[in-house]
C-alpha cells in the first residue's frame, strides 16, 4: 500500500475518533455518527498544518 495511502487512512481514523469524542459530549443520539464523520473530513484540510514534518518527509521519500 503506498505510504500516502496508510497515512491518510490514519489521519481520517484519527479525526474521526477525535469526532467521536466531540460528539459524544453533547449526547445527542443519532447525530454522532454524522458529526464524526464531518469532523473527520473537515480535519483533512488542516493537514498541511498538523502533520509533521517528519511524516511529510517519510511520505515523500522512495522506496529502496
Amino acid at each position: 500500500m503506498d505510504r500516502v495511502a496508510i497515512v491518510a487512512w490514519c489521519w481520517f481514523v484519527l479525526w474521526t475518533g477525535l469526532g467521536t469524542a466531540i460528539g459524544g459530549l453533547f449526547g445527542t443520539p443519532g447525530t454522532e455518527a454524522i458529526s464524526r464523520f464531518s469532523f473527520g473530513l473537515l480535519a483533512t484540510f488542516a493537514w498541511p498544518w498538523i502533520m509533521p514534518e517528519g511524516i511529510n518527509d517519510w511520505m515523500d521519500d522512495l522506496p529502496t
